[in-house]
């Protein structure tokens, strides 16, 4: 399938699942909204679930630059936590995202069996967006914060000021002031000695 066709597969599976969950979505749909024929979907996806997993590696792909971030002695630490906390916040306004993620919570809510794969495939991940404060704390620079609560305090403060409530209430992206702000603020309680 070339990358056209491919993405106008995710596009329409993305669509039709946001819209009327895995349960309620059949392949024949998908590959109608992709214009694409039943036989090319299923030489590349084989069923829903294998198509669903595509959709679950697009939102990881979203994710994954909060584990490319090292912690680097020789650059002050606020510097380094602004850089991780401009990175997911500007997940929070990404409208693709917070679908890819409604999706996702969705259908893991739907099925205990899903939920129990997507546990699987994200908590390696969620591992690697800690490691930035594993390294950190190896470094003495978290004090005495162990880093498992300091990257949960960091990155739930976070998602409590501006992804739940977009998610959940469908409100809309927090503004760039206000998230500046809560850059400064998270920031300043982690560098206080």
């Amino acid at each position: 399938m070339s990358s056209n066709k491919q993405q106008a597969v995710i596009t329409a599976a993305i669509a039709l699942f946001a819209q009327h969950g895995l349960a309620g979505t059949t392949m024949e749909a998908v590959a109608g909204k992709a214009k694409v024929s039943k036989r090319t979907l299923y030489k590349y996806y084989s069923s829903k679930e294998h198509l669903f997993d595509g959709v679950v590696d697009l939102l990881i792909e979203r994710i994954r630059p909060l584990q490319e971030n090292h912690f680097c002695a020789q650059t002050p630490i606020r510097e380094q936590l602004q850089a991780q906390a401009h990175v997911g916040l500007r997940l929070t306004q990404d409208k693709d995202y917070l679908t890819l993620s409604r999706i996702v919570m969705i259908e893991s809510l739907r099925s205990k069996k899903r939920a129990a794969k997507l546990q699987e495939r994200f908590q390696s991940f969620e591992q690697g967006l800690h490691s930035w404060f594993y390294e950190a704390q190896q470094q003495g620079a978290l004090g005495e914060t162990p880093a498992e609560i300091a990257a949960a305090v960091f990155y739930g403060g976070m998602k409590k000021l501006a992804y739940w409530e977009q998610l959940i209430k469908w409100k809309p992206p927090v503004e760039k002031e206000k998230l500046d702000q809560l850059v400064e603020l998270t920031c300043r309680m982690f560098t206080r000695h």
